[in-house]
């Protein structure tokens, strides 16, 4: 072999190397690629039935209602605009965020006109059972008004909306018999809705080889700007079939690069006991070694007779926002005086249900004879058993089940924290889960549980008894950011199980600009005093030499002159 071979061999061996590289990070769920054409909205797009206005990505094709009456409201329908937008031209400050990636996304918007419409594609080669996942980020640009600069996000909850559907391939747009639909999402299920992105999630059960999937959005009310940006949809397989569960089989090793199979995980013991109120009604916990402001919300939530997150608010308030937390500190849960005890009942007044001493029902249940409205057959009923021949429960018991109900769980929803060092949004291989992480999942716009990370046992899952729209709201803990959506919308039906991994990483600290401030106005006052003691040094210098020379030219000018005198005197002599 000729050595002028070499150098390309070893360049051919390090791209071979190189290729596992290049495919990127696993993902983080155990879900399959992309199945959407033309996700991210690079592949290019055309004007769609030549109108000038409608911009559609290839691949894609737009619906819409025109001139109707929608959701009950009072204002006509109109025809949206849509712009496939390039940030290569620069993005404004603040809309960084309307791309997922590459340099194009979808803008959908019309100004002062109710709007509904829809995006869909048609998706081929379906595996009939197996469940799919549809799910779009999406900007609601939704406001009623500008002030002092700023959007002002809408006061009513029923304008704006989100859906997600499923069909067979030549179905009509809005045909309820033959679009599997999710529901909608509004702002009265999701909270933040207007002026932020969520991450909307469904998932369906495929009924035919090829479908075509829906993404709805719409705005009953006439806003200033009703809009919605949305980039890199994606459909995926997930690992579910809705055909008979086969018998449980041993879990298999994740690949590398994936987490393992999420899997239920138990409840944290509660490990603060709420103390008893002291004698002027207050109640204060005594901060404890690893306590956090969030456990201590989640701990007296319950007491506060409040959701965690409001328990929360409630308690930072009340205490004045405490920056730190130290061993011994002393919490103050409940006010003094703020919600006094009760009594039951006034002293010497009967409880209720407790006939009063001396009155004839009293009297008649001490001698065995029924009272006032009760009844003969109530009577026979205390008949001892031995007497009737017949088995008669204890009073007041229950007979025994032969089993123990147990509440149908609609679906699961699963969380998990995770530290992203490369800042990716995916999980990686070596990639620690985070503890101190609050996850509040939310129904209606209510706070229903909050689940914080110990960093050990995730994934946790929420176990759902309805089928409904839920929100997920990342709160990071101190020092960190997030890298991945901190907001996700889910639809829960048909016993689905979801598995959100949040990411994320440490937040860039905050410069301490006093000390820079101080160090550079303490260089300015050297530099100033500095230069203040060179141009007096200066002076001083160079006085003396100046005035020298103009003593030592006036002497020369006199001993010219006298010189002169001197010569002509001598003349005349």
């Amino acid at each position: 072999m000729r050595k002028t071979h070499l150098p390309l061999l070893v360049a051919l061996t390090l791209l071979l190397a190189g290729l596992p590289a290049l495919a990127g990070p696993a993902q983080a769920q155990d879900l399959g690629p992309n199945l959407l054409e033309n996700a991210g909205f690079e592949g290019g797009h055309y004007n769609q039935d030549g109108i000038a206005e409608i911009t559609v990505p290839n691949g894609w094709r737009m619906h819409w209602s025109n001139n109707e009456l929608i959701f009950g409201g009072e204002w006509p329908s109109a025809r949206p605009e849509t712009v496939v937008w390039n940030s290569s031209g620069g993005v404004p400050a603040g809309e960084e965020g309307y791309w997922e990636d590459g340099v194009y996304t979808m803008k959908i918007f019309k100004s002062w006109t109710p709007m509904w419409v829809a995006m869909s594609q048609d998706v081929e080669n379906l595996e009939v059972g197996r469940t799919y996942r549809l799910s779009v980020p999406i900007f609601v640009d939704i406001f009623e008004e500008f002030k002092d600069g700023k959007k002002v996000a809408p006061w009513r909850n029923d304008t704006g909306k989100v859906r997600f559907g499923a069909s067979p391939v030549g179905a009509a747009w809005r045909d309820e018999k033959a679009i599997n639909y999710s529901g909608f999402w509004t702002a009265e299920s999701i909270n933040p809705f207007y002026l932020v992105e969520n991450r909307f999630v469904w998932d369906f059960v495929a009924t035919q080889p090829n479908m075509t999937i829906w993404i709805e959005m719409a705005s009953s009310y006439p806003y200033p700007n009703n809009g919605f940006f949305f980039d890199l949809p994606s459909l995926n397989a997930t690992s579910a079939t809705a055909a008979a569960p086969a018998a449980p089989a041993a879990p298999a090793a994740p690949a590398q690069g994936q987490p393992a199979a999420p899997v239920a995980a138990a409840q944290p013991a509660a490990t603060i006991a709420p103390p008893t109120p002291r004698a002027d009604g207050a109640i204060v916990h005594v901060v404890q070694a690893g306590d956090t402001m969030w456990g201590i919300a989640i701990a007296y939530a319950e007491t506060l007779g409040m959701a965690p997150i409001d328990a929360l608010a409630h308690l930072q308030e009340l205490n004045n926002n405490p920056t730190f937390l130290n061993p011994n500190d002393e919490i103050l849960i409940v006010a003094a005086n703020a919600a006094q005890p009760t009594e039951a009942a006034a002293e010497g007044t009967p409880a209720e249900g407790t006939p009063a001493e001396g009155t004839p029902a009293a009297e008649a249940t001490a001698a065995g004879t029924p009272a006032e409205g009760e009844t003969a057959a109530e009577t026979t009923a205390e008949t001892p058993a031995a007497e009737t021949g017949a088995e008669t429960p204890a009073a007041g018991a229950t007979p025994a089940a032969d089993f123990e109900p147990v509440e149908a769980l609609a679906g699961t929803i699963c969380v998990a924290a995770f530290h992203d060092v490369n800042a990716d949004g995916q999980r990686n291989e070596g990639e620690v889960l985070v503890a101190d992480a609050a996850i509040a999942i939310a129904r209606a716009g209510t706070t229903t549980s909050t689940y914080i990370t110990d960093g050990q046992s995730e994934p946790y899952c929420f176990e759902l008894t309805e089928a409904d729209s839920y929100q997920l709201q990342l709160y990071p803990p101190a020092g960190f950011a997030a890298t991945t959506e901190d907001n996700w919308a889910v639809s829960i039906a048909n016993g689905e199980s979801y598995t959100v991994s949040f990411g994320l990483t440490e937040a860039a600290p905050v410069a301490d600009t006093t000390g820079a401030e101080t160090t550079d106005t303490t260089t300015d006052a050297a530099a100033d005093t500095t230069a203040t003691a060179d141009e007096t040094a200066e002076a001083d210098s160079s006085g003396l030499p100046g005035n020298l020379g103009l003593i030592i030219l006036g002497v020369a000018a006199v001993l010219v002159v006298l010189a002169v005198v001197g010569v002509v005197l001598l003349r005349r002599g």
